[in-house]
């Protein structure tokens, strides 16, 4: 009878330590199925946050729709077209009032070189005024007016007055260089052209 009471006595002490140890392996898979659960839930936090960030991004991004003062205002912006530049061209009315001056000078000397065309004009985007043009007297375009563009059409003479003290070989001498002789010899040229007559303005 003894040894029945001591593998009873072991088998009850046995039961009394596994109970302990079964509760402490129960409470270990808790604490670590809790664990498991809150990372879970930080990285589905963390997934979740740049899409809140992408959807707030976009709300602030947003902007609200143009009033239809605005958009009307802005349309006409986009409607209206560049006012195209005008501009005006001169010329004389009666054919070969054109004329090309070339004077070459030297001390007291002066050689003029005429050239008369058919007709010429110039473009000007500013209207001049033209109140106090002599049509007797001409005028000449290259000072009294700023163009971008001119033409002279069919040149029909030309005429060369020479100064009374030359003699004519001299003055044939001179007729014969060209001119970077005559500017080596000492003279200096000075060139006009003057439209003479009435005028014609028309807008192009």
């Amino acid at each position: 009878m003894p040894v029945k009471t001591k593998k009873t006595t072991k088998a009850k002490t046995a039961k009394k330590l596994k109970k302990p140890a079964a509760k402490a392996t129960a409470k270990k898979a808790k604490k670590a199925k809790m664990l498991a659960a809150k990372k879970t839930a930080k990285k589905a936090v963390a997934k979740k946050s740049p899409a809140k960030k992408t959807v707030k991004k976009q709300k602030q991004g947003k902007t609200k729709p143009a009033k239809k003062s605005v958009r009307k205002a802005a349309n006409k912006r986009v409607a209206k077209t560049p006012a195209e530049k005008t501009a005006w061209k001169i010329s004389p009315e009666i054919s070969q009032s054109v004329v090309e001056i070339d004077t070459w000078k030297k001390d007291t000397l002066r050689i003029e070189h005429l050239k008369v065309y058919r007709s010429g004009w110039i473009i000007v985007n500013q209207l001049p005024d033209l109140s106090g043009y002599n049509p007797d007297e001409g005028i000449n375009i290259f000072e009294e007016f700023e163009f971008d563009e001119h033409q002279l059409h069919d040149a029909s003479q030309v005429t060369s007055l020479f100064p009374n003290e030359l003699p004519l070989e001299e003055c044939e001498r001179l007729m014969a260089l060209s001119e970077a002789e005559l500017v080596d010899e000492g003279w200096t040229i000075e060139s006009a052209t003057r439209f003479n007559g009435p005028l014609l303005v028309e807008q192009v």
